[in-house]
């Protein structure tokens, strides 16, 4: 096989080769001129110039060692001087004329061969020489190892394999590979340079294991020669390892199946095959004997191979589990099970309990649901066997179901019916009163009693029973009998007593009222009990000596009603040893009106105090209207312990009472006086006993009270006619009257009475030891036009009469004037300028003052001029020069303004002066040394470069230079200029300053400011502090971190908020290195700020003298604030129900979140709107009620509520106002008749004539106005006329009165009135008549304004409310159940309550009318309301935790509020409202009780939240602001939830031997669970019962955590893998 594989292999190699030359001798002739053209081509354009034009091919061969060879030589160069071969073997001369030549040789044998091809150039030779690889390689290689001449190894030695590859060249070439059977294992390379032939070798190194026992391993070598050359290998034979090792012996324990023996299993492993002995307890044992399981334990084995070895090894016998179970077992329920079952086996067996074909836990405190077939498993790795079970619970009976309260109409019947549940099957009892309508009836498992026609006597419990021999329970139901009241079947003979102390004593008999109660009452239950003594007797024997709080009470207890009982009404009193009235405070001796006097009334020892009753007495009138303080105990001080109620207190007391008296005017002289007198009903004494107290005289003091009804505030006189003015008053002690008047009047005054006739003002003042009071009365002076105005009616009457009246009676009659007395005179107002002296100025004048040189000095206030200036004022002149300067200054300037502009002389005199001072306070300036610097200061960034020019104008210069840290130039002579340059500025902080050298040897210096900066490495802005949404009016802090900036002091930060900047920040740092620095801002959240962007803004500030540097900015933060509501228009609105259309209520508001809306209307409207939760309420003509509409505006940061107001829009009454229009025109035209034509006696004539004052007239007709006057009936000014007392209440019968009749008497006899001869002039009145009856009906409306118009009241709070009549009224009053009030002066009348307690109150404020309506009313809107007294919350049926997914119901109960109709009760959940439930459909004005339900459906999330419910009412815009709330006590809920794990899934642990481990099983529940663990390792140690299991003992495997609380259990795996430790 292998010489065929050689032959193959040459005659391969030798085809390969002569297709090779051929392939070479054909492409250099086909190509020749290509190839040519090519390179030419390549060197043109890479520019490499053809120093040798030669080209070989091919230029590398491979040859095998023997072979021939061939390489051609060729040239382009046409003109040459020959070329040739040099070689050791082939070589050639040189030839001419030749473009190629070739190199051959037939049998190449030299190892180092190298040929060259060369050309002779014109002036110079190349050569090329092409690559030749010579090689041989071996046909077979050999392969042999160290482990000796039987090739037998040693487990765990080191052996040497060794390749030899026989005379192989080139080495470089060579490649060896290993070989484990098939696999390769190791290669080896050669960096051998050598070119001849080798024997190269090549060694594995082997630490053999048993493994590699019997392993073949094999060499192979390799020969890659490149593209050129062929790749050649062979392979060396296999090499065959034999391995020694042992005897090991595989195991520490061996597990058998019984009846298994010894032998049959291979534990001993060894080579050569070792020989295995037993021996257990001393003994040598035949492993061919079966074993069976009581042949566990411990054995030896020895073993005998390459080696001996002797180990113990623990045998295990193994066998299938033996299972003993009871087939039934009764258990109790929720009792420990003590079911025992006993299973044998090896391992040990698995038990498994199955119930309907499911895996379950046998339960260790078993229920009524875990009775059923059980089928028990045991199971190990031999076999499994199974038993069942029939496992019984017996439990007790349980909760009785379907016995509910039941209620039932008198007459009627009702079922009542009781089962429960239980094993054995629980037997039945009822306990109730029982009457004879009553059966019982009992029916699988069933009880059942039927009440027939119900009555009083059936009311009450009933108690059913259920019960076997496991236990028992109970349940109570309560009847209800509508319509009937259950009294308790007791009777006590009498029912009440009153015993006088001391007095004679009574005995009182406790019986039952029935036969049938003596059947249900209770054994030894029927008694008396006083004060807890209780006594089975029927008689009770009252002690009238001592026993004063007695309380007998008869008792007894009865089936199905419980205890009752019924006290007996015992009172034992004493009546008062005395009785005493004496005032509280000692100084009465001078009472004032207005102040309070407390009396007291001591009671000295009565019993019991409770049946007191004090009366008080002013004379014989009692004082019931003032409320007396509550008795109390005379010299009890609580504070000590003692008990001072009354009400509990029955023996013998001193008690006071106080009554507290405003005092007024009537009290003086008043006797005062108490009577306490025992009220003890109908079975005490009658009349009730009293003791009345001596008197108490009171003199009370009040000050003066002027009569203003005879004297009016306002007087009108008639010239020449006197009026007397009488001031009367009224007080205590009695006041002096005293009249004042100006000095220029002249009255007469008598005591108190004043005549005056003449204008002004007259005060009258009353005065006593009170007081001092007075009042003005007005006196107007007025003229008598009468003459003239009867003179005007009568001309008017005259022409009126001749138009429409054609012919009159004349009558004629002698008149007499009287004086006129006119009735409220208007008064004139002068009107005057007021003069000014003739210094009437437009503008006000100022005078200027001189200013001293001490003003001037004071005035200068200090740091106004700048340090250094060279304008400062004290650089420039002496302090006494300014003074004066400044001083002549003011002078000038005042002048100029005082006096005018001065002549041309004065005012160049004073410009000369001025300058002159000027001129004096200078100082001359020295110009020697003048230094200049360019530019004057630098401002340059940090390492960059500056120059600075210094140069000087001097004549008279030294020499100058630079003092400087950087680019100082030392001292320079001659020069009059010099540079300071700068590189790279590398200081901070650098002081440099030019100076100049005089001739004469000064030295002067400039200094040149520097200001070296460095911008910002960054600028930053975190989030505001506290993070998150910002909350309207709370503060954040905001800050802007400014990184390495240099110099600080010109550091600006500027804070913008959105568009603009609203803070600039700089910094007084003196510092000029680089520094971190911050600003910190304060901002006040605002909702305008909500959406804006803020960041702040860093730049170096060096203007105007240095760069402009760009700013730099921090990133910004967008704001976002947090907001309540707020509605787009604040006012409460008032809107008018249009005719037609619809009314929309717009409470758009704007908020952060975005607000939710409610509304609150009328309650029509309310069941009707389905717009609650939008900002508009759009009310349709059906809607449109007028009432109070409410809107809340709401989100999590508060509330806002807006008040509409509709009302109904007045009625069009433009017609009715035409109407009225024309009738007052009418009305006007008939008066201006009468002025006319009427007399001053009320006589109509055309003609009056001339007349005088008391004189009659000369002639004319004379008609009566009012004949139907009696003749005798005088009328007087005091009647104000005879419409007034024909009840005719006209405006226009008034003016008429008043131009026709204004004397004080106008006395009429029985020649004042003439017959009547015509019905004109009755005519003419019954028309003036029936105008004025006319306008009267017609009517102004009922024109009552109340003021509130509504009243929101706190219960118990005062109240006051206005009621103003806007036209003329007869009476106006208030009507009302407590404060009535009326008026019948005043055009307003108030109702004033100074406690409201009355839920039911409706004041109403009336007015009778001098017109129509005569009489109208206002209703009041008053709304008394009461905070609630308490707002309650707790669950409804439920105790205890809630369980996570179930439904629950909250009740909140709100206790005495009213009006109940303006309350929203809002449940909160923490901070968030969840529901809220408002009662508009209720109307009760009084204290009610209401409740709220909630249903809450828990989830584990809201374990420890606070739910509570918020009363608010909402009581409108008149209502307190903010609506008054009550709020519950938080109800902590307490959530359970089953375990839950934060990640369910089973975890994969990597377990590193000795290494500690965790396995997390924390799991979140309530109750919090407990753990525990399961191993898959039954002989592990027992784990804890930890949620966390640290170990560095746990083995490999599953671990099961189970995580359990009252709710649920659950499982989580962790899988424990090895991972090796290192590598």
């Amino acid at each position: 096989m292998r010489v065929i594989g050689y032959q193959r292999r040459r005659g391969a190699e030798r085809s390969w080769n002569k297709r090779q030359r051929r392939h070479c001798s054909s492409q250099m002739s086909e190509s020749r001129p290509f190839v040519r053209l090519l390179v030419g081509l390549v060197l043109t354009a890479t520019g490499v110039h053809a120093s040798c034009p030669i080209e070989l091919s091919p230029p590398s061969v491979v040859v095998r060692y023997g072979d021939p060879v061939s390489v051609n030589c060729s040239t382009s160069e046409i003109q040459h001087g020959g070329m040739g071969w040099e070689a050791t073997q082939g070589g050639r001369s040189l030839e001419y004329n030749v473009q190629h030549l070739t190199w051959t040789v037939e049998n190449l044998t030299d190892w180092p061969i190298s040929p060259s091809c060369f050309l002779n150039m014109p002036n110079e030779q190349c050569s090329r020489k092409p690559k030749v690889v010579l090689y041989t390689f071996p046909e077979n290689i050999s392969i042999g190892s160290s482990s000796g001449p039987d090739g037998v190894m040693r487990e765990g030695h080191e052996y040497n394999i060794t390749c030899l590859v026989h005379n192989v060249a080139p080495v470089q070439h060579l490649t060896v590979t290993w070989y484990k059977g098939d696999s390769p294992i190791s290669r080896d390379t050669f960096d051998n340079g050598s070119k001849k032939p080798t024997d190269q070798p090549s060694v594995y190194s082997l630490t053999p294991t048993r493994r590699d026992n019997g392993a073949t391993f094999r060499c192979e070598a390799q020969m890659d020669l490149g593209p050129e050359g062929p790749r050649l290998n062979v392979s060396s034979a296999e090499h065959s390892v034999t391995v020694h090792y042992g005897p090991d012996i595989k195991s520490v324990a061996l597990n058998l199946l019984e009846g298994g023996t010894l032998k049959s299993h291979y534990l001993v492993e060894g080579n050569p095959t070792p020989s295995v002995k037993w021996m257990k307890d001393g003994r040598r044992i035949d492993p061919s004997i079966p074993l069976s399981r009581n042949d566990t334990g411990q054995y030896v084995v020895e073993a005998e191979g390459a080696s001996s070895v002797k180990r113990k090894l623990q045998v295990f016998v193994m066998y299938g589990p033996e299972l003993s179970c009871p087939s039934w077992y009764t258990a109790l329920e929720n009792t420990p099970n003590n079911l025992t079952c006993t299973v044998e086996g090896f391992p040990k067996p698995e038990t498994t309990w199955y119930k309907d074909g499911e895996e379950v836990d046998l339960p260790k405190n078993p229920d009524r649901g875990d009775a059923g077939e059980y089928v028990v498993t045991a199971s190990n790795n031999v076999s499994s066997v199974n038993v069942t079970v029939e496992f019984d619970v017996l439990y007790a009976p349980s909760p009785i179901v379907e016995l509910e309260d039941s209620e039932v109409e008198v007459g009627s019947s009702v079922l009542l019916k009781c089962s429960s549940g239980g094993k054995p099957r629980p037997t039945y009892f009822w306990e109730y009163y029982q009457t004879a309508n009553v059966a019982e009836e009992n029916e699988d498992g069933v009880t059942r009693l039927l009440i027939h026609n119900a009555t009083a006597d059936n009311m009450g419990s009933y108690r059913c029973h259920a019960s076997n021999h496991v236990g028992g329970v109970h349940k109570t139901a309560r009847v209800t009998v509508k319509g009937a009241k259950q009294e308790c079947p007791i009777e006590i003979t009498p029912d009440r007593m009153v015993l006088r102390y001391r007095g004679p004593s009574q005995n009182a008999a406790c019986r039952l009222t029935s036969a049938a109660a003596a059947g249900n009452v209770k054994e030894k239950t029927h008694g008396w009990d006083v004060r807890g003594f209780v006594t089975f007797n029927e008689s009770w024997s009252a002690d009238t000596r001592e026993d004063w709080d007695a309380r007998p009470v008869c008792t007894a207890t009865f089936w199905g009603m419980g205890e009752c009982n019924k006290s007996l009404d015992f009172t034992l009193y004493k009546t008062p040893d005395n009785i005493l009235i004496r005032p509280v405070h000692d100084a009465v001796s001078q009472l004032v009106e207005g102040s309070v006097l407390q009396l007291r009334c001591d009671i000295i020892s009565v019993a019991p105090a409770q049946n007191l009753v004090v009366r008080w007495y002013q004379g014989n009138d009692t004082l019931e209207h003032l409320i007396g303080g509550p008795l109390r105990v005379t010299g009890c001080l609580p504070e000590n312990g003692t008990n001072c109620d009354i009400g509990e207190i029955r023996s013998p007391l001193n008690v006071s009472s106080t009554i507290s008296i405003p005092l007024n005017r009537t009290h003086s002289g008043a006797e005062f006086s108490c009577v306490a007198q025992m009220d003890l009903g109908a079975e005490g004494p009658q009349p009730p006993p009293n003791v009345m107290s001596g008197p108490f005289n009171v003199t009370v003091h009040y000050k003066p009270a002027i009569n203003s009804k005879k004297l009016p505030k306002r007087i009108p006189v008639f010239r020449g006619y006197p009026e007397e003015l009488t001031c009367e008053a009224d007080g205590q002690p009695p006041p002096k009257i005293q009249w004042l008047y100006s000095p220029d009047k002249l009255p007469r005054v008598s005591e108190d009475t004043l005549t005056v006739s003449e204008a002004g003002i007259y005060n009258c003042t009353a005065t006593n030891e009170v007081d001092s009071v007075f009042y003005v009365v007005e006196v107007i002076l007025k003229e008598d036009y009468l003459p003239l105005i009867a003179g005007f009616v009568a001309v008017t009457v005259v022409a009126i009469s001749i138009v429409f009246l054609f012919i009159y009676s004349i009558y004629y009659k002698n008149t007499r004037m009287r004086r006129y007395s006119l009735k409220n005179p208007k008064p004139n107002n002068h009107t005057g300028n007021v003069a000014h002296n003739g210094w009437d100025m437009q503008f006000p004048m100022t005078k200027l003052s001189y200013l001293d040189q001490t003003e001037i000095a004071g005035s200068e206030s200090p740091g106004e001029s700048e340090t250094g200036s060279d304008t400062d004022l004290e650089n420039k002149c002496p302090p006494q020069l300014a003074v004066l300067f400044e001083k002549y200054i003011y002078i000038y300037i005042f002048n100029l303004i005082a006096g005018g502009f001065h002549t041309d002389e004065e005012t160049m005199m004073w410009l000369f002066v001025l300058g002159g001072l000027i001129a004096s306070t200078g100082s001359p300036v020295s110009a020697r040394c003048q230094i200049e610097l360019s530019p004057p200061k630098v401002v340059v960034e940090y390492g960059d470069p500056f120059s600075v020019n210094c140069s000087s104008s001097s004549d008279h210069i030294e020499g100058m230079g630079w003092e400087s840290p950087e680019g100082g130039t030392g001292f320079m002579n001659g020069v009059s200029s010099l540079p300071l340059d700068v590189d790279s500025i590398a200081l901070w902080s650098i002081n440099a300053q030019c100076y100049v050298t005089l001739s004469d040897g000064q030295q002067c210096t400039e200094r040149l400011p520097v200001t070296v900066y460095k911008t910002p490495d960054s600028v930053s802005m975190p989030q505001p502090s506290p993070t998150g949404p910002m909350v309207e009016g709370q503060k954040y802090r905001v800050q802007c971190a400014v990184a390495e900036v240099a110099p600080a002091r010109h550091l600006v930060v500027q804070w913008h908020k959105g568009d603009e900047i609203f803070s600039v920040d700089e910094f007084n740092v003196s510092s000029v290195s680089p520094l971190n620095v911050s600003s910190v801002r304060e901002l006040t959240a605002h909702r305008d700020d909500s959406g804006t962007r803020i960041w702040c803004e860093a730049m170096l500030n060096f203007l105007p003298a240095g760069p402009q540097l760009p700013p730099m900015q921090s990133k910004s933060h967008e704001v976002i604030v947090l907001y309540p509501p707020t509605f787009d228009e604040l006012e409460n609105e008032t809107l008018k129900v249009p005719a037609d259309g619809e009314v929309i209520l717009n409470c758009n508001a704007t908020g952060n979140p975005m607000p939710a809306y409610s509304w609150r209307c009328p309650q029509p409207v309310q069941q009707m709107v389905k717009q609650e939760s939008e900002n508009q309420l759009i009310l349709t003509r059906l809607l449109q009620l007028p009432g109070t509409y409410t809107c809340t505006a709401s989100n999590t940061q508060g509330n806002t509520t807006k008040y509409f107001t509709v009302v109904e829009a007045p009625r069009d009454r433009s017609t009715f106002a035409a109407i009225v229009g024309v009738i007052a025109f009418l009305g006007v035209a008939f008066l201006l008749a009468g002025m006319f034509f009427v007399s001053p006696e009320g006589t109509f004539s055309p003609n009056k004539g001339n007349y005088l004052r008391g004189q009659p007239t000369s002639s004319g007709p004379v008609f009566s106005l009012f004949p139907f006057l009696p003749p005798t009936h005088k009328v007087s000014w005091d009647d104000r006329g005879p419409f007034v007392q024909t009840s005719l209440p006209c405006r226009v019968a008034r003016l008429v009165q008043v131009g026709i009749f204004p004397s004080r008497s106008l006395p009429f006899n029985s020649t004042a009135l003439v017959q009547e001869k015509s019905n004109m002039a009755n005519d003419f009145r019954r028309w003036i008549l029936t105008l004025c009856m006319f306008s009267s009906v017609s009517g102004e409306g009922c024109s009552l304004i109340l003021k509130p118009s509504r009243v929101v009241v706190g219960f118990g709070e005062p109240v006051s409310v206005s009621c103003e009549a806007a036209r003329p009224v007869r009476v106006l009053g208030w009507e009302s159940a407590i404060s009535a009030s009326h008026t019948q002066q005043d055009l307003s009348v108030q109702w004033k309550v100074d406690s409201l307690i009355d839920w039911i109150e409706e004041p109403i404020c009336y007015g009778v009318f001098f017109t129509a309506p005569r009489q109208c009313e206002e209703k009041l809107n008053l709304v008394l309301y009461k905070t609630p007294d308490s707002v309650s919350i707790r669950p409804v049926n439920h105790t205890g935790p809630m369980v996570e997914g179930k439904e629950y119901q909250l009740l909140c109960e709100v206790q005495n509020i009213a009006p109940v109709q303006y309350l929203t009760l809002r449940w909160y959940r923490e901070k968030t409202e969840v529901y809220n439930h408002s009662f508009s459909d209720l109307t009760s004005s009084s204290p009610v009780q209401v409740s709220s339900i909630l249903l809450v459906t828990p989830t584990k999330a809201e374990n420890g939240a606070q739910y509570r419910c918020v009363a608010e009412l909402e009581l409108g815009p008149e209502g307190p602001q903010p609506p008054p709330t009550v709020a519950s006590e938080p109800l902590n809920a307490s959530v359970y939830f089953p375990p839950t794990f934060l990640s369910p899934e089973p975890e994969v642990v990597d377990l590193t031997v000795g290494a500690e481990i965790s396995l997390n099983c924390r799991a979140a529940g309530n109750p919090t669970p407990v753990y525990s663990w399961q191993s898959p390792h039954p002989t592990q140690e027992t784990m804890e019962n930890e949620a966390v299991l640290t170990s560095s003992s746990l083995l490999p495997g599953t671990y099961t955590c189970t995580a359990s609380n009252a709710l649920e259990k659950k499982s989580k795996q962790f899988i424990v893998k090895a991972k090796t430790k290192g590598v």
